[in-house]
């Protein structure tokens, strides 16, 4: 397998596993603000229906964190230099990469960890992920 072909096949992979990591933690904040069926089944039996917030908190936490390690990777190639224009479709997606990896991912993690501001998270996250979707495909076949 070629250099260069190694290199897109890592820009790919980063991304996707960015953008499946972004998800787990959008879905990990809907479970947050959705509430179980069981929960007004049984309000008077110590609330064994209620989904406990703090573990939805601590998995968005740890997907967060780990979309953010998965990420690595690309940043450091991105500074380096090995990974450059000419492996994407458009000047504007890596315009668009280095802004994700530019972003100051401890805010979010920081407002999780302080439980507060769940929502305005999951849209900047939402926005995040649809960059990442757009950057994975504006890079080049081959």
């Amino acid at each position: 397998m070629s250099e260069r072909r190694r290199i897109l096949k890592a820009i790919k992979k980063c991304l996707s596993d960015t953008y499946e990591h972004f998800q787990n933690t959008m879905d990990a904040l809907d479970e947050i603000g959705r509430g179980s069926m069981g929960t007004a089944m049984t309000p008077f039996v110590g609330g064994y229906g209620m989904n406990d917030p703090v573990d939805s908190y601590r998995k968005a936490l740890i997907e967060l964190d780990s979309a953010e390690k998965s990420l690595k990777p690309l940043a450091i190639r991105v500074r380096d230099g090995r990974v450059n224009e000419s492996h994407f479709q458009s000047d504007e997606a890596v315009k668009m990469l280095r802004d994700l990896i530019d972003f100051d991912y401890e805010v979010l993690i920081r407002r999780l960890s302080q439980r507060e501001g769940r929502e305005s998270v999951w849209y900047r996250l939402k926005e995040t992920s649809q960059k990442c979707e757009e950057i994975y495909q504006l890079v080049a076949e081959k």
